[in-house]
């Protein structure tokens, strides 16, 4: 199983890391960009969106946006999709809308298979990151839970841990620091990144970066 999670996108000092974790160079790696996490986000508020997926993009990397609102009653196409593809890469936004998008569909079990059994590097930017731990409580200091139709607090159970992003970020600091005492409280481990940080797990080995 091969994650990288990060707070952002994947910068220029972060993308030998990611290619390196892939196994090609920049050029041959084809990913899959899903940014649905923003869809609850104004047009006009979205200017972080582009930001992030030209900071992937100007990596060199073969992109295919992918809207997952498009496969919730296709999952046979969405696994055949991403099974021609080397990353998915899961876009910051709300961690609650994407959360409960990826339940209502199905989708969260057709990327577990794919990650653990076929192969599949996650990639995942904030929201994206977060979903990949145990839990996704106390995440309404930063998200609003009512964006999203049904709460699910259940992560994807990817790691032990919850990742939790933003932590030098001006406007996210004091809240993340809430949060992180939050889920220490409740019993969960967590892993405070910044937005120059970034975590690798290659199989058993986790490593930030």
């Amino acid at each position: 199983m091969k994650l990288f999670l990060s707070s952002l996108a994947i910068s220029k000092s972060q993308a030998e890391h990611f290619e390196l974790l892939v196994g090609k160079p920049a050029e041959q790696i084809k990913l899959a960009l899903v940014e649905n996490a923003a869809d609850v986000y104004a047009e006009d508020s979205r200017d972080w969106v582009v930001e992030h997926r030209n900071a992937i993009v100007n990596n060199g990397y073969q992109i295919e946006q992918i809207d997952l609102r498009n496969y919730s009653n296709d999952l046979d196409g969405l696994e055949q999709k991403l099974s021609g593809v080397d990353v998915v890469w899961m876009g910051g936004g709300n961690t609650y809308y994407l959360r409960w998008l990826l339940q209502d569909t199905g989708i969260d079990k057709v990327l577990i298979k794919l990650i653990k059994e076929d192969g599949l590097v996650y990639g995942g930017g904030s929201a994206g990151a977060i979903i990949t731990g145990p839990t996704i409580k106390h995440f309404e200091k930063a998200d609003n839970p009512d964006e999203a139709p049904e709460m699910i607090y259940e992560g994807l159970n990817l790691i032990n841990e919850v990742i939790v992003p933003h932590t030098d970020n001006e406007k996210f600091e004091n809240v993340m620091k809430e949060i992180i005492l939050s889920l220490e409280k409740d019993g969960y481990k967590t892993i405070p990144i910044t937005d120059e940080e970034a975590i690798i797990v290659n199989n058993d080995k986790l490593t930030k970066i």
